[in-house]
């Protein structure tokens, strides 16, 4: 069952993540089943071509644990260790969850970043968005991203602060 307005979270918009993927994909049936190759061939027709640039930026916070995805340890005591085993990717040497054979043979096309900690060491969704941490704020608090974004090029619109 879909309940939109459902108990409240501590994420802004209420929702979790299923039913933000829920809502989604609904929203999506509703209008006909249109998906992104109609959505980009009705906005290659159009007559009037934009000059605004957007970023969707959907934060997922958690997560299953790296050991299960990245950093396979398959030698370590079962204590330690994950559930799942480590498979070869298409890049010598490098090794991840057996859960994505298909990202194996993409590997040479991403970058595995495996070395970022947060300094409070509690998976900080607000050090992840800023870079900074969340203690020590000046007054104001730290610049968001967009509000870097407008300081480096520009407003988009007159009308909008």
């Amino acid at each position: 069952m879909l309940t939109i307005l459902g108990p409240r979270s501590r994420y802004c918009d209420g929702l979790s993540r299923r039913s933000f993927l829920k809502i989604g994909g609904l929203s999506m049936g509703a209008i006909g089943g249109i998906g992104l190759p109609d959505l980009l061939q009705a906005e290659s027709l159009s007559p009037r071509k934009s000059s605004h640039k957007a970023v969707i930026n959907i934060f997922l916070p958690g997560g299953p644990p790296h050991q299960d995805m990245w950093d396979i340890k398959v030698d370590a005591p079962s204590e330690i260790r994950g559930e799942f085993n480590a498979i070869q990717t298409n890049v010598p040497g490098v090794e991840i969850g057996d859960q994505f054979p298909r990202m194996a043979q993409m590997a040479d096309k991403f970058a595995f970043i495996r070395s970022m900690v947060g300094s409070d060491g509690r998976h900080d969704a607000f050090q992840c968005l800023t870079g900074y941490p969340f203690r020590n704020q000046p007054l104001g608090g730290w610049p968001s991203l967009g509000s870097f974004l407008s300081k480096k090029y520009g407003p988009v619109d007159p009308s909008i602060p």
